[in-house]
C-alpha cells in the first residue's frame, strides 16, 4: 500500500464516510426523531445544536467507574460499539457506492451490527449494578429475537440480486425497487432497525421509568459520550442499510445521490419517530412475541417467495 492509499483509507475512516461524517449526520437525525416527537406531543423541541451541546457536554463530565465494575469490560465496550458502527459506514454504499466492497461484505455488515448491542449488553452487566443487569437481560433477549426477521429480510434480496455484495443489491434495482418487489421483508426490516436503535416501543433495555436508564445506569462523562455517539451514529448507518437493501434511488451523479440518500434517511428517521410517539413501550415478552410471531413471519414470507422465485429461474 502506497502513501496516497494509506492516506485515503485513513480519511474513509475517520473523516468520509467514517467517523466525522456519520457522527455529524447521525446526531442530526437524533435531533430530528426529538425534535418531531415534541412536535407530535405539542412541545418545541429542542433547537437543532442541542445533540452535540449535549455530546461535548459529556466530554467535559467526570467519568465515574463503579468500584465493584469489571473495569476492562466497563472501559472497552463503549469503544468497541463506536468501533463497530464506525467500520460498518465504510461498506454500507452511500449514493451507491460504498467505500469498501467485497463479496460477501452484506454478511461482514450484518456481523458487525450485533456488536453495539452486545457491547451495551456487556457494559451494563459489568457494571455491577442490578438496574445495568436487567437491562443486559432485556438486550439480549430482544436482540435474539429480532435478529432472525433482520437477517431473512437481507437475505430475501441478496438471493433475488444473487450476490452477498451490498454494491451490487444496489445495482440488480434498477428496473425495480426490492421496497416494491418485497415490501413485507422491508417492514420486517423497518421495525427490526427500530429495535436496534432502541427506539419506543422496543427501548425496554433502558425503560427510563422502569430502571433508570438500564444499560447505562452507571456510565457517565466520556464513557456515557462515547455509548450516546455510537447510538447516534447507528441512526444514520441503519436507514442508509435499508437504503441500500430496498431503496436506493439513484441518478449517476455522486453528489445529488448523497443528498437523495441523506432525504430518503431524514424520511425513514421521520417514520421512526412517529411509530415511536404514537405507540407505547412493549414488553419484553411482548416485543419478542412480536419479533417471533409478526417481523419473522413477513420475512420469511417474502424469502420464501425470493427462493421459490430463484428456484424457478
Amino acid at each position: 500500500m502506497g502513501v496516497v492509499d494509506a492516506a485515503l483509507a485513513v480519511f474513509g475512516l475517520l473523516v468520509y464516510p467514517g467517523l466525522i461524517f456519520t457522527a455529524v449526520v447521525g446526531l442530526l437525525l437524533v435531533w430530528e426523531k426529538r425534535k418531531l416527537t415534541a412536535r407530535l406531543q405539542a412541545r418545541i423541541g429542542p433547537p437543532i445544536y442541542q445533540c452535540f451541546v449535549d455530546f461535548f457536554k459529556l466530554l467535559w463530565k467526570e467519568t465515574l467507574i463503579p468500584e465493584e465494575a469489571n473495569r476492562s469490560l466497563f472501559i472497552l465496550s463503549p469503544i468497541l460499539a463506536l468501533t463497530a458502527v464506525t467500520l460498518i459506514m465504510l461498506f454500507i454504499p452511500i449514493a451507491g457506492k460504498p467505500f469498501l466492497g467485497f463479496v460477501g461484505d452484506l454478511i461482514v455488515v450484518l456481523y458487525l451490527l450485533t456488536i453495539p448491542p452486545f457491547a451495551a449488553a456487556i457494559g451494563g452487566s459489568s457494571s455491577a449494578n442490578p438496574f445495568g443487569g436487567v437491562g443486559a437481560s432485556r438486550e439480549i433477549s430482544l436482540l435474539f429475537a429480532y435478529e432472525l426477521p433482520l437477517v431473512l429480510a437481507a437475505l430475501t434480496v441478496a438471493l433475488d440480486a444473487g450476490t452477498l455484495k451490498l454494491a451490487e443489491i444496489v445495482t440488480a434495482q434498477q428496473n425495480l425497487l426490492y421496497i416494491a418487489k418485497y415490501p413485507l421483508a422491508a417492514i420486517a426490516f423497518f421495525f427490526c432497525i427500530m429495535a436496534k436503535l432502541s427506539w419506543i416501543p422496543f427501548d425496554i433495555p433502558e425503560a427510563k421509568t422502569e430502571i433508570m436508564a438500564g444499560l447505562f445506569t452507571e456510565y457517565s462523562g466520556v464513557l456515557l459520550g462515547i455509548f450516546k455517539l455510537a447510538y447516534a451514529m447507528l441512526a444514520f448507518a441503519l436507514p442508509s442499510l435499508f437504503i441500500a437493501l430496498f431503496l436506493p434511488v439513484t441518478t449517476g451523479i455522486y453528489g445529488v445521490d448523497v443528498i437523495i440518500h441523506l432525504v430518503l434517511c431524514v424520511v425513514i428517521i421521520g417514520l421512526m419517530s412517529v411509530v415511536a410517539t404514537v405507540v407505547p413501550r412493549y414488553r419484553i415478552d411482548q416485543a419478542v412475541s412480536f419479533f417471533i410471531k409478526v417481523a419473522a413471519v413477513l420475512a420469511a414470507l417474502d424469502f420464501l417467495r425470493a427462493f421459490a422465485y430463484f428456484v424457478v429461474v
